[in-house]
């Protein structure tokens, strides 16, 4: 019989197994993460020297420049098109800094489990856009999105970072703290 796993501030009880397939499924998703980052770092973020974007899927560039013009012009909602277009492209040698440091915090929060339940949120949210922006082109298996999200908002409800991770040392801390009234610790709890 396998021994349950208690989990702090969680109403149910995994047994060994299902301990071991939450650690192994944050691990892996956050090393996709981590494999991600090596084609947009910066500071150019794998575009070229004048940060042209993909415009067709014939006249295509390179690194997030390609990926984000591809969603400028597929996004099926067509609100989400006109950010990536009206926003983010204009701005992208800046806010590439922030697309590359959120990817870099998932690929930590989940390898290490690390805030891993404030990492479920930004991985799904993450996870939508990509679905959002690049599900309509004739060679993206929209489920490689939709699986992702799926996997997120499992890290969000059931936070894996509580199995053999830091937020397992952190929340202790947290409670403490929280039950001494300390509202930071109290906002920690909801992340861990």
């Amino acid at each position: 019989m396998l021994k349950p796993i208690a989990l702090p501030g969680l109403a149910g009880r995994l047994d060994r197994l299902g301990g071991l397939g939450l650690f192994l499924s944050r691990v892996i998703i956050g090393y996709l993460w981590f494999t991600q980052l090596s084609w947009k770092l910066p500071p150019s973020f794998g575009c070229p020297a004048d940060f042209a974007v993909s415009t067709s899927l014939t006249a295509r560039t390179a690194g997030l420049c390609d990926w984000t013009g591809l969603m400028a012009f597929a996004s099926k909602v067509p609100l989400h098109k006109a950010f990536v277009a009206n926003v983010i492209i204009p701005n992208i040698s800046v806010l590439g800094w922030g697309i590359f440091l959120m990817e870099v915090f998932l690929a930590v929060s989940l390898v290490f489990g690390l805030f891993s339940r404030l990492g479920g949120l930004v991985g799904f949210i993450q996870a939508v856009n990509l679905y959002i922006g690049l599900t309509a082109l004739p060679f993206e298996w929209y489920w490689t999105y939709g699986m992702l999200y799926t996997l997120h908002i499992v890290f969000f409800f059931l936070p894996p970072g509580r199995i053999w991770g830091v937020d397992s040392l952190l929340i202790p801390r947290f409670q403490a703290a929280a039950g001494r009234g300390n509202r930071l610790a109290q906002i920690g709890l909801l992340f861990v």
